[in-house]
């Protein structure tokens, strides 16, 4: 299992530098990608240990637990 964001909803806790999933995360699976002008939350997948603490504390309710398939 791995945490997934939905982009559609993240609104990066309202442009802050650091989102609030980042510091959460205790595995450091999840950063803040930047293409050209737009920011973006990405997870590592083989480091996300699917505890779901990002997923507790985004005020946008945008990261959710899903099964992970090869």
């Amino acid at each position: 299992m791995v945490a997934e964001v939905d982009l559609t909803k993240c609104r990066l806790c309202g442009g802050y530098d650091k989102p609030i999933c980042i510091d959460s995360c205790p595995s450091s699976a999840i950063q803040l990608r930047e293409e050209g002008d737009t920011k973006k939350i990405v997870v590592t997948e083989f480091l996300c240990e699917d505890c779901n603490e990002c997923g507790f504390r985004c005020p946008d309710k945008a990261i959710k637990i899903k099964d992970l398939t090869f």
